[in-house]
């Protein structure tokens, strides 16, 4: 299974788009000056894996696609993540009711 290389797309592991991702991680980490190895780190992995999987929408929101909307994303990748926690911690599904009044509405 491990010589399998459809285990990648199985488990949806896109190489071009995560090479590109961490290509862009890379420019991150030079252009914000990250000095300690965690943060060079931590701007790779979270540059390749958001692209991986956001390459795609981003790309067609901006019109571009490939290697350069996955290399943007992956520049990009630790402002993205960012936001989608800050704005997953805001969010209210049933506005600012909660508990049973929120169930009990339609």
């Amino acid at each position: 299974m491990a010589d399998d290389p459809n285990v990648l797309v199985q488990i949806g592991i896109k190489t071009p788009d995560l090479v590109a991702g961490f290509a862009g991680g890379v420019v991150n980490a030079f252009v914000f000056k990250r000095a300690d190895a965690w943060s060079v780190i931590g701007s790779m992995v979270v540059g390749a894996l958001t692209a991986n999987y956001l390459s795609e929408p981003v790309g067609r929101m901006v019109g571009t696609s490939g290697g350069a909307a996955a290399f943007i994303v992956g520049l990009a990748g630790m402002a993205i993540c960012q936001g989608i926690v800050e704005a997953a911690k805001s969010w209210r599904p049933f506005g600012n009711k909660g508990g049973a009044d929120a169930k009990s509405n339609p």
